[in-house]
């Protein structure tokens, strides 16, 4: 079909695809936007000969090299066919790449505007770029260059010294972009001293100006053909301005580009007045069918949006009309967010005047305060508001603000909810769980309650005696408690003896934030049920998690310092040929140690002994220790995490990142012959 089209058509489809948008080239920021892979716009020059012919000149307008490797591929391209070099328009280079750029330099005698990296490593040659740069003549030239690490080397001070040249020698260069904040403080001032003579240039841009940048502004204004100064940020404005209110050449010259791009606030748009300013909708319908459509009308203007579940966005419907406020109610209590224990005592108070608002709340979530005591008293009476809560699916604590404070639930409090919203609830995450006027008076028969909970959290809050039993020794826990639990995270070891007397036939994910003492028995009971866990260690004395929990699909667990662990990963208490049929994710964390010397010989030591034969369906290890991948060539070279994963990807594994995100191998260039 795309033999039948012309090339304009097929130009106007491919344009999209595989130009490359003038915010992308000429983005400053540390980032380069180049830096995350994708998939390569060089596919589109296979599909056909058609689209080879066209797409050819929109994929070389503008090249983007961010590597030596790329730099001699693009060099061999452009030995082998010459033409290409013409189709240029656009170049951006983010390192060196050593004598390559000669040849690519000489073969692009189009190139209107290019895009220089100085941030030049003391083994990142200049060699191609101090011979090929005179052999173009850009109409706009970018610097970019990290304010925060300044390099000094001697490939970069000649490649400085080479464009002190070039902007004199350049007789079309009209626009010089920089990237580094405070030209006063500019490590190349020979340069800046160089553009102040440049006769063509029209227009330069800094990042940010200053007061400091007056003298330099000031010689910079003399340039006749000037026509603009352009500062992204507005920081300094009022000062700046000041300073320089008396020069009537520098004054108009100054161009604030945040200005420009902040959209103009229109007017409040207007509203068409009714042509009967008494109509009232759905007056002719009876009033239980104008509810039920208003009811429909609200609740998907207040809860149809994720972020609707905030007060601040639902309240105002309420004040509308009694109407309004009557039907929006509901929805309000809907989703409740509390940032402390202390407003709860509004909300008990407001069910206890009016309990038919219980019946709409769903879910409520709180935030422990550090305000909020924890001497074993309870703050909040919350069998006030469970006693209405009928309906409630989730009750989730939260950290607040990761200072280590979790509101806390005392047993009478869980014992009401139980009973109320046992049938429902189906998340009870993040709270400490208290005895009853800290004595061991909690019947663990409530968990028999909860038919519907799925996720929770079990961590005990405070005690006055550590030797007091938590329940009551008479009671044991109900070996039907929880059968709908799939989530299950533990705190504290006090309550793991008793869960263990529980079937859990539904239970998939674990985390047991134990220490090896207590997990054996706890996965001897469930571990063949256990998809997903979350453990400090894997082995324990004469146990493996590899053999307690055989349907294990992700394991996390911490790799310690310390030679037995790192060594055997728990294999030592594997039986000959033991393999592990499903586990397919491996996510490993460690303490950090000072040394990052140490810690990556740590590293190192452990992946050099795994065995990866006891895993056959293993295919990903994420390190949280890996915040991120390396994005330029001089940090990859130096990743011990690169080379990590470029040996397991070999064995169908990959390495990734504490998100999750793989490491894509880079092109390569061979070694040079000798």
């Amino acid at each position: 079909m795309s033999e039948a089209l012309p090339d304009e058509i097929i130009s106007e489809i491919l344009s999209p695809a595989l130009k490359i948008p003038e915010e992308m080239f000429s983005d400053i920021e540390s980032m380069s936007p180049f830096a995350s892979p994708g998939v390569s716009s060089s596919a589109a020059l296979v599909v056909c000969k058609a689209w080879l012919r066209v797409a050819t000149p929109l994929l070389y307008h503008v090249v983007v090299i961010r590597s030596k490797a790329q730099a001699r591929a693009l060099e061999r391209t452009l030995r082998d066919n010459p033409d290409l070099g013409r189709f240029i328009k656009m170049l951006r280079l983010e390192g060196g790449f050593g004598p390559a750029m000669e040849r690519i330099l000489k073969a692009a005698p189009n190139v209107t505007d290019i895009f220089l990296s100085l941030q030049i490593h003391a083994p990142d040659s200049t060699i191609g770029l101090l011979r090929g740069l005179p052999h173009i003549n850009p109409t706009r030239m970018i610097l970019w260059e990290d304010t925060m690490i300044s390099l000094r080397n001697k490939h970069l001070k000649d490649l400085m010294e080479a464009l002190e040249t070039c902007v004199m020698e350049w007789n079309k260069l009209t626009t010089l972009k920089f990237s580094f904040w405070h030209i006063f403080a500019y490590p190349h001032q020979a340069f800046l001293q160089n553009i102040c003579t440049c006769p063509t240039l029209r227009k330069v841009s800094f990042p940010v100006l200053s007061s400091m940048d007056v003298p330099f502004l000031k010689k910079l204004a003399r340039l006749p053909g000037l026509e603009v100064i352009e500062t992204e940020a507005s920081r300094y404005k009022s000062e700046l301005l000041s300073d320089i209110a008396s020069d009537s050449r520098l004054l108009p010259l100054l161009r604030w580009r945040e200005e420009e791009l902040t959209p103009i606030d229109d007017d409040e748009p207007m509203i068409i007045r009714p042509t009967n300013p008494a109509f009232q909708p759905l007056a002719s319908s009876p009033p239980d069918v104008v509810d039920r459509i208003w009811s429909r009308i609200l609740e998907f203007a207040m809860l149809a949006d994720s972020g609707s579940e905030k007060r601040a966005i639902r309240l105002p419907f309420l004040l509308v009309s009694k109407t309004f406020h009557r039907l929006a109610l509901p929805y309000l209590y809907r989703y409740l967010a509390f940032p402390g224990e202390g407003r709860l005592h509004h909300l008990a108070d407001r069910l206890t005047v009016n309990p038919d608002l219980g019946v709409h709340i769903r879910e409520i979530e709180i935030s422990g305060y550090p305000f909020d005591r924890n001497d074993g008293t309870p703050t909040v009476d919350w069998t006030r508001i469970f006693r209405h809560t009928s309906r409630l699916t989730r009750l989730i604590g939260r950290d607040a603000q990761w200072t280590g404070h979790f509101p806390e639930l005392f047993w009478p409090a869980l014992e009401a909810l139980g009973e109320a919203a046992g049938g429902t609830l189906q998340e009870l995450t993040g709270f400490k769980f208290n005895a009853a006027d800290g004595n061991s008076s909690n019947s663990p028969a409530v968990f028999a309650r909860f038919r519907a909970l799925r996720s929770f959290t079990w961590e005990c809050g405070y005690r006055p005696m550590l030797t007091t039993p938590f329940f009551f020794k008479n009671e044991t826990m109900p070996p039907n408690g929880l059968p709908a639990l799939e989530s299950l995270r533990v705190e504290s070891s006090i309550w793991l003896w008793d869960i263990e007397k529980m079937d859990l036939p539904n239970l998939r994910q674990v985390d047991l934030n134990l220490d090896r003492y207590r997990a054996p028995s706890f996965l001897l009971k469930h571990g063949n049920k256990i998809e997903e866990l979350s453990v400090k260690l894997t082995s324990f004395t004469g146990h493996s998690v590899l053999t307690l929990c055989p349907r294990l699909r992700v394991l996390a667990c911490q790799v310690e310092p310390r030679d037995d662990y790192v060594k055997d990963f728990g294999t030592d208490d594997l039986p000959a040929g033991f393999q592990h049929a499903t586990l397919a994710t491996l996510i490993l964390s460690k303490e950090p140690l000072p040394s990052k010397v140490k810690d990556e010989k740590d590293w190192k030591q452990f992946f050099d002994t795994l065995d990866l034969a006891y895993f056959p369906a293993l295919r990903e290890i994420r390190v949280l220790a890996i915040a991120e991948w390396p994005t330029t060539e001089h940090a990859i070279s130096k990743s011990p995490w690169v080379k990590l994963a470029e040996r397991l990807v070999r064995n169908g594994v990959y390495l990734t990142d504490k998100s999750g995100g793989r490491w894509h191998p880079r092109l390569k260039a061979s070694r040079a012959r000798r």
